[in-house]
């Protein structure tokens, strides 16, 4: 904690949906010596309660006591910060910048519409329909994302220009505690892990085939896919174990779930059993314009990564000399496995790669970034 406060007062406004984050940016601010409220919507109305009459009836009580809580803070914040994956509330900050005079920080990191619906539904969007990610893209004083790249993307399907003055990155970043410990096939076996949520811009069809394609060719490997837990990913993950058994493959990949980052337990078995981490091998447009946690997360423990070439990973990387790439099609992952294997794969230096991460991909730059952006609110406020 700061020991001297400064003047700033930021009111957080959201849910908390990428927990890691929201943690971060929390710490930060009170930190960095910044007044911080926070006014969490879901603690007076949560998703997923049957509708009765007598719920209907305390959802509309829950709305008015959350929107006094709200402006009554408003009225005393100088900046209102939307926290990630919260562009919904929007409108409700433009109001209360029109009122208070705030400056409103939109912090993206993902954006709902265009992860779930894709190019062709925002191009058909009618202009009373407009998203709110596209009110908040063009209404927020400040931005603040995790690549360039994702953004010139949403320029494009929306079909608008961003000022580029009010858009500040912040990469994803990652705190390991863990580094890569393995020797290269050290038991005459390519050990290849995967972690993340089983989404289609990961390409998990297109690993399975490969590894198929590596086992026609009799390369000893096993192939871990860690997919993540909890109800929503239940179907998808049984999705995939079925198709890895229709496939011949239950005795070379095994899909688990029974390790996780949160206790450490998935990060320790990662740098004791993993020769190569797959990253994304998505096909759709918004795959060129990610990273990928589980990316970042294999290079900041020094674990030897492939993925695919995009232009996501040209804004971060020299992606023929920082890690292994290919194209996204079964044949080139499993060409470039074989290399490898066969130790032919160009050469890196995964320890000069592992503290680029660690720079860039830091929590140092993330409260950089924010201590830049509140600056120039603190700016904008002493020349009203």
């Amino acid at each position: 904690m700061s020991i001297f406060k400064k003047d700033l007062k930021v009111l957080l406004y959201g849910n908390m949906h990428g927990m890691y984050r929201c943690e971060n940016l929390i710490k930060v601010l009170l930190d960095s010596g910044y007044y911080v409220s926070h006014v969490y919507p879901e603690f007076y109305l949560r998703g997923g309660v049957k509708q009765t009459p007598l719920t209907k009836l305390l959802n509309k009580v829950a709305v008015k006591f959350q929107l006094i809580e709200f402006f009554s803070k408003a009225i005393l914040a100088d900046a209102i910060y939307i926290m990630p994956m919260n562009a919904h509330l929007i409108k409700r900050a433009m109001l209360a910048s029109k009122w208070f005079g705030n400056k409103i920080i939109w912090e993206i990191y993902d954006a709902m519409h265009t992860h779930f619906e894709g190019e062709k539904r925002l191009k058909e969007t009618k202009p009373q329909d407009v998203d709110n990610e596209r009110i908040a893209l063009l209404n927020s004083h400040y931005i603040i994302h995790i690549s360039k790249i994702e953004i010139e993307y949403w320029e494009k399907i929306f079909d608008l220009s961003i000022d580029k003055n009010k858009i500040y990155i912040a990469p994803i970043f990652s705190e390991p505690k863990l580094r890569h410990s393995r020797k290269f096939m050290e038991d005459s076996m390519l050990k290849i892990c995967w972690w993340g949520s089983l989404l289609p811009i990961h390409g998990i069809d297109n690993i399975l085939t490969a590894i198929q394609i590596l086992k026609q060719k009799n390369i000893p490997l096993t192939c871990d896919l860690f997919g993540a837990a909890g109800s929503g990913y239940s179907q998808r993950f049984q999705e995939y174990q079925n198709k890895i058994t229709e496939m011949g493959l239950e005795q070379t990949i095994f899909l688990r779930r029974d390790l996780k980052f949160a206790d450490d337990s998935l990060p320790k078995y990662l740098v004791e059993n993993c020769d190569v981490a797959l990253g994304m091998f998505g096909e759709n447009p918004r795959a060129q314009t990610a990273v990928g946690h589980k990316v970042v997360e294999a290079l900041a423990m020094g674990i030897p990564t492939l993925t695919m070439k995009s232009l996501a990973l040209d804004e971060f990387f020299n992606s023929e000399l920082d890690l292994w790439t290919c194209q996204t099609s079964p044949e080139s992952i499993a060409e470039a496995i074989i290399a490898i294997v066969n130790r032919t794969a160009y050469p890196v230096d995964w320890e000069k790669t592992r503290q680029k991460v660690l720079q860039t991909f830091s929590v140092a730059k993330y409260r950089e970034v924010l201590n830049e952006v509140l600056s120039r609110v603190e700016d904008d406020l002493t020349r009203k």
